[in-house]
């Protein structure tokens, strides 16, 4: 006999369409309704979660920052109830929540306070084909894409390894970000960078028409930590419990931090340097389909490695590219949530 299929009638609203998370997660959770794998899972998204008709749904899915789980469970008690993409500043209480599906392993580990049932889903621009051409050309392109923030956050760690390494090669710095809402990223002041940088306003078209034209994709990830040596002091112990040591590794990062960033880079088949967040060093294995650093001298080998071997640097995508198919690709992840839904409905039942 064949096993019986689990009927799911899932609901995914937000008042507010235009915020990015939203319309990423929107777009990547719709394509389980194209999934023939799934012919018995049926996603509707709807505008305002306080006029939907909870009491036709097994599931609602809202995000973090309108979220409606108390009038859901008002009119149907047998709903289960998520929150997609929470943060620690919008303060949800998940009185009313069943599980969490956060955007990466920081955000799991941080909401694991609240909520015992939390799944990762890695959300991110499902961009464009663009047929990549591997030319042997001298001008090697560095591509950035992300919030202006993590501009300036790559100076003076990452930006002084590219700058050195602008002495020995011919680079650019191809970086796509909000400049209309965010201004220009100026260069920090008394520093003349001797590479070219190349400010592009974010679009979703830019994805295919810039990023995926560049060599090596560089993914600056943590805040800045002043490497100050009476910090590293009395942050330590008494008497060097821990057996502490001024070589330790001083990390600061957000609980959203993900590797969004990264899959775009991996469905272009570009690889990327990447900061060495937790997230990252679960999805990168380092020297094969992608390189980890947070020393500039190791940003510096790296990048150097990558630009003088087109050849490996043309392996390492494709290798990158794979990952991304078989472990982050939205068939696979929704395959995955659906199969995290069905369980949390039997176990209710």
């Amino acid at each position: 006999m064949h096993e019986k299929k689990t009927k799911l009638k899932i609901v995914l609203t937000s008042s507010k369409t235009n915020a990015a998370s939203y319309i990423q997660y929107k777009q990547n959770l719709n394509e389980i309704n194209l999934d023939s794998d799934n012919t018995d899972i049926i996603l509707d998204i709807s505008n305002d979660p306080k006029n939907v008709q909870y009491n036709l749904y097994d599931i609602a899915l809202f995000m973090g920052y309108d979220e409606a789980s108390k009038i859901a469970k008002q009119q149907n008690h047998s709903i289960l109830t998520g929150i997609i993409d929470p943060r620690a500043s919008f303060k949800n209480n998940f009185k009313f929540t069943d599980f969490v599906i956060a955007n990466g392993l920081e955000s799991k580990d941080y909401f694991s306070q609240y909520m015992e049932q939390v799944f990762v889903y890695h959300t991110f621009p499902i961009v464009n084909p663009v047929k990549k051409i591997f030319e042997n050309k001298k001008k090697i392109i560095l591509g950035y894409h992300g919030n202006k923030i993590h501009l300036d956050a790559m100076f003076p760690r990452i930006t002084d390894p590219i700058n050195m390494l602008a002495n020995e090669y011919d680079i650019e710095l191809w970086a796509m970000y909000n400049i209309k809402k965010l201004g220009l990223w100026k260069l920090p002041k008394k520093k003349n960078f001797l590479f070219k940088v190349n400010h592009i306003q974010f679009s979703v078209e830019n994805y295919s028409n810039y990023i995926a034209h560049t060599d090596i994709g560089v993914i600056p990830q943590l805040i800045p930590f002043k490497d100050n040596q009476f910090l590293k002091y009395i942050a330590g112990s008494l008497s060097k419990k821990y057996n502490e040591s001024q070589n330790d590794y001083f990390f600061r990062f957000k609980e959203t931090t993900n590797i969004g960033r990264h899959l775009v880079f991996a469905q272009y088949g570009i690889p990327v340097i990447s900061d060495m967040s937790p997230s990252a060093c679960g999805l990168i294995h380092d020297g094969v389909d992608g390189c980890l650093a947070h020393y500039s001298k190791s940003w510096y080998l790296n990048l150097k490695m990558l630009i003088n071997d087109r050849e490996f640097r043309e392996k390492m995508g494709k290798k990158f590219k794979k990952k991304f198919d078989y472990y982050a690709s939205p068939k696979i992840q929704n395959t995955n949530l659906v199969d995290f839904l069905i369980n949390l409905k039997k176990k209710q039942q």
